[in-house]
Formats: structure tokens, sequence, C-alpha cells
């Protein structure tokens, strides 16, 4: 990197801070965080403003080398659909700890690979989540997609739940470099993801 030198002059690794999806934060852990905490700062959410709602899928079919995210790789869907069954659970417990009606802003899927869901188990979660919140007027649905582990079908369902903004991982696209950070994903694979997300928002919103 060439600009690791300024970085370090402005104390860029001097500070050790949690990832962004911890909440709260680790760094804000005292005596009392817990279950009755957590149970408090859901009660305190402000009624009339919407809320972002972050789901994780932990799973991957493989495990890109520079990944520091939660997850762990599986070769079945087993593992994922009992995870879907209980975050419905977990959904519905959170909820009723929240005040009610409460307008949902920004539905997010995260891994982890969020495509690793089938169209099945798309269709189950956001029809859960749905149940749940109210969307808002400016509501804004996003996933993060792996064209290599995605299809019309996935695509499709996401779509029609709403989806409005994809992200697509790219690391290189140097073969070699590729090889060395275990994340293979050609230019052309990664085309024909976008190509299929474009037509599917068309015929959404057709």
């Amino acid at each position: 990197m060439e600009n690791v030198t300024a970085l370090r002059k402005h104390g860029l690794f001097d500070a050790k801070v949690p990832r962004y999806t911890s909440y709260p934060p680790a760094n804000r852990f005292e005596p009392h965080t817990g279950r009755l905490h957590h149970g408090e700062l859901l009660a305190a959410v402000e009624p009339d403003k919407p809320v972002s709602v972050y789901f994780h899928v932990p799973f991957c079919r493989r495990l890109c080398w520079f990944c520091a995210c939660r997850t762990q790789g599986t070769k079945t869907l087993r593992v994922v659909n009992n995870y879907v069954s209980d975050l419905e659970k977990e959904l519905k417990q959170t909820v009723a700890q929240l005040p009610k009606k409460l307008a949902m802003g920004r539905l997010h899927f995260g891994g982890g690979t969020p495509t690793i869901l089938s169209p099945d188990l798309i269709r189950k979660v956001t029809s859960a989540v749905d149940a749940q919140f109210i969307r808002a007027d400016a509501f804004e649905f996003s996933v993060e997609i792996d064209p290599t582990l995605v299809d019309a079908d996935k695509i499709a369902a996401f779509a029609k739940a709403g989806m409005n903004r994809a992200s697509i991982g790219v690391q290189d696209f140097e073969p070699k470099v590729q090889a060395a950070i275990g994340r293979e994903q050609s230019f052309e694979t990664t085309r024909d993801c976008v190509d299929q997300l474009r037509a599917a928002l068309r015929d959404a919103l057709s």
C-alpha cells in the first residue's frame, strides 16, 4: 500500500475497534450487559422512526481466505434450514420487546453468503420479516450476493420480495490473485450475475 505511512501518521492502526456487526459493540460491554440490558435497549427504540433490520447468514459453500466475517463452511442445506427456523423464533422474540407497529426503513441480508439460501428459504425469511414490520415509504432492501452461488431463481425470489440494492463482492479478476485468496470468480460469471439482477429488477417493476 502506497499510503501506509500517511495512514499510520494519522493513527489509523493505533485503535482497536469492534466490527460494525457487534451490538452493543464489544468496547461498550459492561458488567450488566446481557439479556436484560438488551431488552432495555430494544424497548427504548423510538417508535416513530423507521428501523434497520439485518439478517446474518453465517454459512458458505467455500471460505474465502481473506474474510474475517463470522461464517462456517457447509455442504448441506440442513444446517441452513435449521438456522432459518431459529431466526424466525428469534425474530418474534425480539419484536415482542420492541414498540408496536414499527416501520422498517432498511432490510439487509449479509453473511457469510446469503445466496446460499434456496428460493423457498428466501421467501420464508422475507415473509417472516414482513409479518412483523411495516415497510417504510422509502424502503431499501439490500443483499450481499456471491455470483458463483446464485441463479435466476434465487435472484427472482429476492427481487419479488423487494430487493432493490445488491452488493457483489469483487476482490480482483486476476486469476493468480483469485487463486491466492481462495475466491475464484470470473469476469463472465460476475457479468452474468449483473445481467440477471437487472432483468429481475425490470420484471419486478413491470
